[in-house]
């Protein structure tokens, strides 16, 4: 499911230093100076974005996630106005589904569910249980 939201700069401290980052932030209501930016897939460790911003592949900016706060994610690549992006650490499943709750339009129970979000909805959980999976590996193979 697509989601909005767009790119706000904001200003960020680094030890004595001020300098501008940008940040992006889930939602349609995006301030006057806001970018817009749609987001295509939202998992558990990046995602895909669709903008006209121009960034460059390896470029840093902040996503602002419910229930994880600021995370930091990179440009890994690009096609055109889509950015894949690979956050700094995975975030929590939680985060992933308090995005995607956020994002969901309201709709009444009477109109059947998309099976198509249905597909992606298993498709996170499948990422999140192959994390979960690769994480209880390694600690197998560390003893």
């Amino acid at each position: 499911m697509a989601m909005p939201a767009y790119f706000e700069d904001v200003t960020a401290k680094h030890e004595r230093r001020r300098y501008l980052r940008r940040a992006l932030r889930l939602g349609a209501g995006a301030s006057a100076g806001g970018e817009q930016v749609t987001v295509h897939d939202l998992s558990l460790t990046g995602a895909l974005l669709e903008t006209s911003v121009p960034m460059l592949v390896g470029a840093i900016f902040e996503i602002e996630l419910p229930h994880a706060g600021s995370v930091e994610a990179t440009v890994v690549w690009n096609s055109g106005e889509f950015y894949g992006c690979q956050f700094e650490l995975p975030i929590a499943p939680a985060a992933l589904s308090a995005a995607q709750l956020q994002a969901q339009p309201q709709t009444s129970e009477s109109v059947p569910a998309d099976p198509l979000a249905e597909l992606r909805d298993l498709n996170t959980e499948v990422e999140r249980l192959a994390l979960r999976m690769e994480s209880a590996l390694a600690r197998l193979t560390r003893k």
